[in-house]
């Protein structure tokens, strides 16, 4: 679809790789894969309306059984447990899924089939185990067993193509399950439970037999209460004698101390001292007394420092020494006696080693106390398991006695009443259905559902596995560069340059304009741009032009459209010439030519087909356009044709991608973009050309 005008809302917004996708996105591959889908689509939806075509009627027997509470689920006491307690009874959903077991079953299913016949159930199954295999896997997907909800019904339905077969089957399936249920439920006979009551009492005999005699052999009366006595009494004793060592240990360490306190105390002390002034200092202090008066008259006579006065100075000074040394008393008299806290020690000892020897003696009763205690519960421990198996084994087989003497005598009381049959009514026996179902309309669904998914994968899988571009989000996401202009498929693309006019005519003038500002933008004043294209014609040449005239005619700067390498008879000055265009030297370059007296300059081809300008004179080329030009626009060859586009992408501030959507492959324009970028060239995005609308106009104008 090329109906779509340039000016498209969506296709002039900036994009967002990250951003919602939109309902127009998500609906192109929709319309661009449509004749794979509609395959994918029809092929279930066919192979669907043959099945259903040639589907047989089916018919449906059922029949309904109530299932009534009875004897047969109350709980009955197991031997061995406690008869105490009321009977227990199973609540509906167990007593109704228990009876849908037995009559689902597969002895019951292989009855049924062998009683009326297998080949007339299924007359393609084979005779043997392996037929019957077979025939009984495809009954338990005919045959239907449910509970009515919310009641004690089931209901049994088989589908099958002969409606009289169907109900001769399920009426003899529910007879079988009666026959079924009624010997599952049969009570056990007389005989066997009165010897099994005999052994139990046997066995409950030499039981006591048992116990009796261990309880004889080690004086037990009450097990339990024995072993708990003799371990309070361990525990009291243990308690006692633990308290003994202590006091035994205070008394140990009290002797020890008072017999320590007796061998340092002295048996005789001083009782009485008589004291007398020292005879010493009584001399030393006449001494000095008579020094002093010689001093005093040796002073009144001489002066001071006189030898006679010092002597006597040091002299007094000696015998003041002499005082403060010597003893100021002495002992005349001393009378000695016995030491009464001597006496008093030696009395607390004897009581105290006393008291000990007691404590030891009391020590060694609780051991021995203790020690009959400890051999008492080892006896005691040693026999009670044996004990407690025979008590356990006493208590279960009374028990178990009991429970079998109860049961003997409901055994006889029941032998009389068949109640396996009782609790089961046929509401409703299986007639022959009269109307059948073919399943055509859920063949259909299920065709139209498997087709619509199959659609949606084949769209899926054909949109992530293309290897081309259709949408400008697509060239986002894969080639990870912003797309700058989107380029619809025009009427007159078939052409490889357009009609010439002042005009452009591939690329909007909004367009143009964002994409020659950021060049500005870029650039510190000259500003160069560089237009590169994966392959021969993508629109490199329609694009460099468009933004060129744009440039010159719409901004009003002299612009300068290098054609580099162009195809042979197929440069751009020709091109304009052929078409009418007025082209003029200009005087300062030999490859520059004016455009009608206007702002645009074109080149006349640099080099000839296949030959190629080396790096350092398209330096110098470009270098000195620059100076003279503010804006340069540089149509390069396709990278598949020649590589003066990695050679001229470093030389210029801005590298603009063009690919054709639809047609350029993902992976050459990455390739590109990756080659311009090592190459030293700063890619400033992509434009999408070519750009094919293939939502119908009237649906994309609402979506």
């Amino acid at each position: 679809m090329t109906d779509q005008t340039l000016k498209l809302e969506d296709d002039q917004r900036p994009r967002n790789a990250g951003a919602a996708i939109t309902i127009r996105e998500l609906a192109t591959p929709v319309f661009y894969h449509w004749r794979k889908a509609l395959i994918a689509f029809l092929i279930p939806v066919l192979l669907a309306l043959a099945a259903a075509t040639l589907a047989q009627p089916i018919y449906t027997a059922q029949s309904r059984l109530l299932i009534l509470l009875g004897d047969d689920y109350v709980f009955r006491r197991s031997v061995g447990e406690d008869a105490t307690g009321n009977p227990q009874t199973f609540d509906r959903a167990q007593i109704v899924h228990a009876e849908m077991e037995i009559l689902g079953s597969r002895e019951i299913r292989e009855k049924t089939l062998t009683d009326i016949g297998l080949t007339r159930v299924y007359p393609k199954a084979k005779a043997g185990p392996a037929g019957m295999n077979a025939a009984l896997e495809q009954l338990g997907r005919d045959l239907t067993i449910e509970n009515v909800p919310q009641s004690n019904t089931i209901e049994v339905r088989l589908r099958h193509r002969d409606p009289k077969v169907a109900a001769d089957f399920v009426n003899r399936l529910v007879q079988k399950y009666i026959a079924s249920r009624r010997e599952i439920f049969q009570r056990a006979d007389s005989a066997a439970v009165n010897d099994q009551q005999r052994g139990l009492s046997d066995q409950l005999a030499a039981t006591e037999a048992q116990i009796a005699d261990l309880s004889n052999r080690y004086a037990i009366g009450d097990y339990d209460q024995e072993i708990q006595g003799v371990q309070s009494q361990q525990t009291a004793l243990t308690a006692q004698l633990a308290a003994q060592d202590q006091l035994i240990a205070t008394a140990a360490a009290r002797a020890d101390r008072l017999a320590q306190q007796l061998r340092n105390a002295s048996a005789q002390i001083a009782l009485n001292t008589d004291d007398t002034r020292s005879q010493q200092v009584t001399a030393l202090t006449d001494n000095l007394m008579l020094l002093r008066e010689r001093r005093r008259v040796a002073a009144a006579r001489y002066a001071d420092g006189y030898p006679l006065v010092v002597e006597l100075d040091r002299q007094i000074a000696d015998l003041e020494t002499q005082i403060a040394a010597a003893p100021q008393s002495q002992t005349t008299l001393v009378r000695s006696g016995p030491n009464p806290v001597s006496q008093q020690i030696e009395t607390q000892l004897a009581t105290t080693r006393g008291e000990l020897a007691g404590l030891q003696s009391g020590r060694a009763q609780l051991s021995d106390a203790l020690g009959a205690a400890r051999g008492r519960l080892a006896s005691l421990v040693e026999i009670g398991p044996r004990y407690r198996e025979l008590t356990r084994q006493r208590t279960l087989t009374e028990t178990a006695y009991r429970s079998v003497s109860e049961n003997a005598e409901d055994s006889r009381l029941q032998s009389s009443i068949a109640g396996a049959n009782a609790n089961v009514r046929v509401i409703e026996a299986a007639q022959p259905p009269t109307r059948a179902r073919t399943g055509r309309l859920l063949i259909l669904a299920a065709g139209l559902v498997v087709g619509t998914l199959a659609a949606l994968a084949v769209i899926i899988v054909s949109a992530a596995a293309s290897p081309v571009i259709l949408t400008p989000r697509d060239a986002e996401v894969r080639l990870r560069a912003p797309v700058l202009a989107t380029v619809p498929l025009g009427e007159d693309d078939d052409s490889p340059l357009p009609r010439w006019r002042p005009l452009t005519s591939r690329l909007t003038a909004d367009q143009a304009a964002l994409i020659l500002r950021r060049l500005r933008e870029t650039a510190d004043g000259q500003a160069a741009l560089a237009v590169i294209g994966p392959e021969d014609g993508v629109g490199v040449t329609s694009i460099a032009l468009d933004l060129a005239m744009a440039s010159a005619f719409r901004s009003g700067v002299e612009t300068l459209l290098i054609d580099a390498e162009p195809r042979e008879d197929a440069s751009v000055a020709m091109a304009i010439h052929g078409l009418g265009g007025r082209l003029t030297n200009i005087p300062d370059s030999p490859y520059v030519l004016r455009v009608e007296d206007s702002n645009l300059y074109v080149t006349t081809p640099m080099t000839r087909t296949g030959s190629n300008i080396s790096e350092a004179r398209w330096r110098n080329f470009v270098d000195g356009v620059k100076a003279r030009f503010p804006v340069v626009i540089v149509d390069t060859p396709s990278l598949h044709r020649s590589s003066a586009a990695l050679l001229l992408a470093p030389l210029t501030d801005l590298s603009l991608v063009v690919i054709e959507a639809e047609e350029t492959r993902t992976a050459v324009a990455a390739n590109l973009i990756e080659r311009v970028a090592a190459a030293g060239g700063t890619v400033a995005g992509v434009i999408l050309n070519m750009r094919r609308f293939h939502i119908p106009r009237f649906i994309y104008t609402r979506i």
